[in-house]
């Protein structure tokens, strides 16, 4: 009983140190557009260092906190700053009304950290390396490298990746279970047909997948819908935090964040 105690004592200090941390940082970095929105620091930017190619709409992902419940998210920024480098800033904006008011004592519920995880669309890049840029909830500079391909021309027997619109997977996963990630969409035509196997991307702390499907010749082929569901295991994964991403038919691959949590 003590070991517990002392256990959420030290969870619960260590969420007020980084909550202070936090509101300090959003307090005294003014974001770019809304007057109201300040930049907050986030945990962490994730996005795949390779796999991209020009004709992509690149995307990355931040992972953080509000500092308490009255922040809410307000947007983000994407600055290109030259030489393939690019800041990202998490914009949040801060109610100042009711318990939220400057002085008032918010009830201790309000007072948590608020996780988030949040997309951003960068648009095209040429092909090249590049660097992100994001302040992280530290008060120090975070970085991560990614490359952008020449576009790959499909050869007509095959399309790249089937048209996925969703991505099952569980928000906390402990590190003895399997990490299941169900993938749905349609396939567009009566002669198409979903790859049995799903090759995956292992890039430690993002996992790409990579739905392919298949052209079947000598068949009639018109326009259809045909809805398909597919699930794959990643197995058993290390504690910490992973982007789970999958690339799709449309040019813009769908984002997961998981935490994978040590088990007791």
């Amino acid at each position: 009983m003590k070991t517990e105690s002392r256990k959420v004592f030290a969870i619960a200090v260590g969420l007020t140190m980084f909550a202070g941390i936090s509101q300090a940082n959003a307090q005294e970095s003014q974001g770019p557009g809304d007057l109201n929105a300040v930049e907050i620091p986030v945990e962490t930017l994730l996005a795949p260092s390779i796999g991209f190619e020009e004709k992509n709409d690149i995307q990355v992902v931040l992972h953080g906190a509000l500092p308490n419940a009255c922040y809410s998210l307000a947007g983000n920024s994407v600055e290109r700053l030259g030489d393939g480098k690019i800041r990202v800033r998490q914009l949040a904006v801060r109610q100042n009304t009711g318990v939220c008011a400057e002085g008032a004592s918010l009830p201790v519920h309000m007072t948590m950290l608020v996780p988030f995880t949040s997309e951003v669309s960068v648009g095209h890049l040429n092909a090249g390396d590049y660097e992100f840029e994001y302040l992280r909830d530290n008060g120090k500079e975070g970085f991560r490298k990614l490359n952008v391909a020449h576009n790959v021309t499909p050869g007509v027997d095959s399309l790249p990746y089937a048209a996925v619109s969703n991505e099952t997977v569980p928000d906390v996963v402990r590190t003895g279970d399997d990490l299941l990630v169900t993938l749905t969409g349609v396939l567009n035509s009566s002669c198409t047909r979903l790859d049995p196997n799903v090759r995956v991307m292992d890039e430690k702390d993002v996992k790409i997948l990579l739905p392919t499907v298949t052209v079947q010749k000598n068949v009639l082929c018109t326009q259809a819908l045909i809805p398909f569901s597919k699930t794959v295991n990643l197995g058993k994964l290390a504690a910490g935090e992973y982007l789970i991403q999958t690339r799709s038919m449309h040019g813009r691959a769908v984002n997961r964040i998981v935490d994978v949590v040590k088990a007791e």
